[in-house]
C-alpha cells in the first residue's frame, strides 16, 4: 500500500495549510458557536482530493497507469463531487432551502449513474447476490443521497464528521486496496488524508467549520466511492461493507427521519437529538470528549468492517454482522431512543395515551 501512503500524505499536505490559510467570510450562525468561524472545510478537502492524485500521478508511473485507464469516471466524480460541494456552500453562505439541496444532490446521482457508478448486484454477507435489475438506478441513487445526507447530519459537533470520514475512507482504503481496486483505493487514501489535514482545526474549539460544502462532499465521494469500488471476485458489490463502516452517521441519519416522524415533526427540519447531542446531554461530556466517543464508536464499525471483508463467505461474517446488529440495539438503549420512541406522540395515540407535560411548579 506504498502508493496509498504517499497519496495519503500528498492530501493531507496540502489540506492542512489551505485550512489554516483560508478565512473566508460566513453567514450568521443559528448555534451558540462563535459566528466568525469560517466555513471552508468543503474547499480545502475537495482541493486536497483532486489535486493529491495529479501531483502523485507526476513523479509516479504507476499512479499514471491507474488514472489513464479510469480518468473519466475520475472526471464525472470530480464534476458531480463539485456541484455538491457549491450546493453546500451556497447554504453555508446564505440559507438554501431543502428542496433545492435534495434537487442538487438527486441531479448528481443520477448523472453519476449513468457514468458507470452503479450497483447493478446486491451481494449478502453469505456469498449470494440479488440482481438489481430495474430497481438498480433507484438503488444507486438511494445511496448517494443517503450517504450525503448522513455525513451532513453527523456534523452537529466540532471535530465529529470529518473525524469519521478520516476513519471510515482509510478503511476502506485497505478493503479497496485488498480487492485489487488500486484506483478506488488510491483515492479513499486521498480522501483520508484530506479530512485528516481538516481535523486539527476543527476539534472542539473549532476554528474552521466544516460546513454544508464539506459535509454533503464527503458524504457524496464516500458513497459513490463505495459502489465503484467494491466489487469482488464474482464482479458484483458488497456494499453491506461500507454500510457497516458508516453505522454511526446511517444510523443516525435513519432515525432523525424516525424519531421526528414519530414526534409529529417535519422530517427535514432540524433538531438537536442526534447521537452526539445525547452523548453530551446523557454523560455531560466536553465537545472534545464527545468528538473522541464518536471516533471510538466508529473504529467498533470500522472493525467489523474489516471483519466482514476478511471472514468473506465464512461462519464468521454472520456472528460479525449478529454483534453489529446487537451492538447498534445497545446504542439505542443506552441513549434513551428506544424509551423515546415508544413514548412519541403517534406511538402514544395508537396506544390510546396522551403525552404528560410536566406542571409547573408555582
Amino acid at each position: 500500500m506504498s502508493l496509498e501512503v504517499w497519496i495519503a500524505g500528498i492530501a493531507l499536505a496540502i489540506a492542512l495549510p489551505l485550512t489554516f490559510i483560508l478565512r473566508l467570510p460566513t453567514k450568521a450562525s443559528r448555534v451558540p458557536t462563535p459566528v466568525h468561524v469560517p466555513r471552508i472545510g468543503g474547499f480545502s478537502i475537495i482541493t486536497a482530493f483532486l489535486l493529491a492524485p495529479a501531483v502523485l500521478a507526476w513523479f509516479s508511473p504507476a499512479m499514471r497507469h491507474f488514472m489513464s485507464g479510469d480518468w473519466t469516471k475520475f472526471l464525472a466524480l470530480g464534476l458531480c463531487g463539485g456541484a455538491i460541494f457549491l450546493a453546500g456552500a451556497r447554504d453555508d453562505f446564505r440559507d438554501v432551502g431543502w428542496r433545492t439541496k435534495f434537487g442538487v444532490q438527486f441531479a448528481a446521482a443520477i448523472i453519476l449513474y449513468l457514468s458507470g457508478f452503479r450497483v447493478g448486484a446486491m451481494t449478502l454477507p453469505g456469498g449470494h447476490a440479488v440482481a438489481l435489475g430495474i430497481l438498480d438506478p433507484v438503488v444507486t441513487v438511494v445511496w448517494l443521497v443517503l450517504i450525503t445526507n448522513a455525513m451532513n447530519l453527523i456534523d452537529g459537533s466540532d471535530g465529529v464528521a470529518a473525524g469519521i470520514s478520516t476513519l471510515v475512507s482509510a478503511t476502506m482504503a485497505y478493503v479497496a486496496w485488498d480487492l485489487g481496486h488500486d484506483l478506488i483505493a488510491l483515492l479513499f487514501a486521498a480522501l483520508a488524508g484530506a479530512s485528516l489535514g481538516f481535523v486539527p482545526f476543527n476539534l472542539p474549539r473549532a476554528r474552521r467549520w466544516l460546513g454544508d460544502s464539506g459535509a454533503y462532499f464527503l458524504g457524496f465521494t464516500i458513497g459513490a466511492l463505495s459502489i465503484a469500488g467494491f466489487v469482488d471476485t464474482t464482479g458484483r458489490v458488497p456494499l453491506y461493507i461500507p454500510l457497516v463502516a458508516l453505522g454511526l452517521p446511517v444510523l443516525d441519519a435513519g432515525l432523525a427521519f424516525l424519531r421526528r416522524f414519530l414526534d409529529g415533526h417535519h422530517p427535514f427540519h432540524a433538531d438537536e437529538d442526534h447521537f452526539h447531542h445525547r452523548i453530551a446531554r446523557l454523560f455531560g461530556l466536553s465537545p472534545l470528549s464527545v468528538a473522541i466517543a464518536s471516533y471510538a464508536i466508529t473504529a467498533v464499525f470500522c472493525g467489523a468492517a474489516l471483519l466482514l471483508h476478511l471472514w468473506y463467505k465464512s461462519v464468521g461474517s454472520a456472528v460479525v454482522g449478529g454483534v453489529v446488529v446487537a451492538f447498534a440495539i445497545v446504542l439505542l438503549v443506552v441513549l434513551g431512543y428506544i424509551d423515546s420512541m415508544w413514548n412519541s406522540v403517534r406511538m402514544l395515540g395508537l396506544r390510546g395515551r396522551r403525552r404528560e407535560v410536566p406542571r409547573e411548579v408555582g
